[in-house]
């Protein structure tokens, strides 16, 4: 499931190559991935823009275009962008197709839950009210101890809620939270106002460490995701418990416990996670 490294990722890679390039085509292969505006109208909303800049905010990835216009790409699950050449033809789980000067670009969703939007300047559609309402990301210099203990302070729900919760920590999914609790000893199932100030603070870097160093290693390949040139990231070689659930501790040796919280799973080391 992409989240904030693995849409960096894909940011850092198509940007310097379709940058400046116009959008001569758009081919819509599943109706439904687009949610703004309505799919008779989507292609010709963007058809004759260049795409001026390439950007993310949290899981979002934005291709600004020229007459102030965004194309807002929602990954959600298991959704992908490849950057093909003009002649490829389109691949499997293919459900938007953008055709470029001198490349395509394939939406490729296998659930069909990524959502494509494009939105014109201040326009605030109401399907897109999450993207609005995204807190701050951890890697940014706003998410700094203040912020963070400020949004989890008193709060009765679970640690690891919080972290999935995007107006607290906005990129963040099952992934980075897991492993950032285990870099922090902090077990996922603690009550975030149970949290003593140094427990917070060993948090907050670990959410930052871990975010860039999956950023540096290009993502996590676990499932669906793969970078624009369809290669795997390779920061799955660094997980501790992320996926390893009955599997042995690379620290301890315990085995790794799976649990449900708020119907997601959840992985933990029993010893290492107080």
């Amino acid at each position: 499931m992409p989240e904030l490294p693995e849409v960096e990722t894909i940011r850092r890679e198509l940007k310097p190559i379709i940058l400046n390039q116009k959008i001569q085509d758009c081919i819509i292969l599943r109706e439904d991935v687009i949610a703004h505006p309505s799919p008779k109208t989507f292609c010709t909303s963007i058809i004759n823009e260049e795409i001026i800049d390439v950007s993310r905010r949290a899981k979002y990835l934005i291709l600004e275009l020229s007459n102030y216009k965004r194309l807002i790409f929602h990954l959600r699950l298991s959704g992908t962008i490849a950057l093909k050449e003009r002649d490829a033809e389109p691949e499997r789980f293919t459900r938007v197709i953008i055709k470029l000067d001198d490349y395509q670009l394939f939406f490729k969703e296998p659930r069909a839950l990524g959502r494509i939007y494009s939105v014109k300047d201040e326009e605030k559609p109401k399907v897109l009210k999450g993207f609005y309402k995204l807190g701050y990301e951890p890697i940014s210099p706003e998410f700094d101890f203040k912020y963070f203990n400020d949004k989890i302070k008193g709060r009765k729900a679970r640690i690891k809620s919080l972290l999935l919760d995007q107006n607290v920590c906005a990129g963040v999914g099952n992934i980075y939270s897991d492993e950032a609790l285990f870099r922090a000893g902090i077990r996922p199932l603690r009550r975030a106002y149970r949290l003593k100030t140094e427990e917070v603070f060993k948090l907050l870097l670990a959410l930052k460490d871990v975010l860039n160093e999956a950023i540096e290693n290009f993502g996590t390949s676990v499932s669906d995701y793969k970078r624009t040139d369809g290669t795997n990231g390779s920061f799955q070689n660094f997980l501790y418990v992320y996926s390893k659930e009955n599997k042995s501790c690379r620290k301890c040796g315990a085995k790794i416990v799976l649990k449900k919280i708020g119907n997601r799973s959840t992985r933990y080391c029993p010893k290492c996670q107080k």
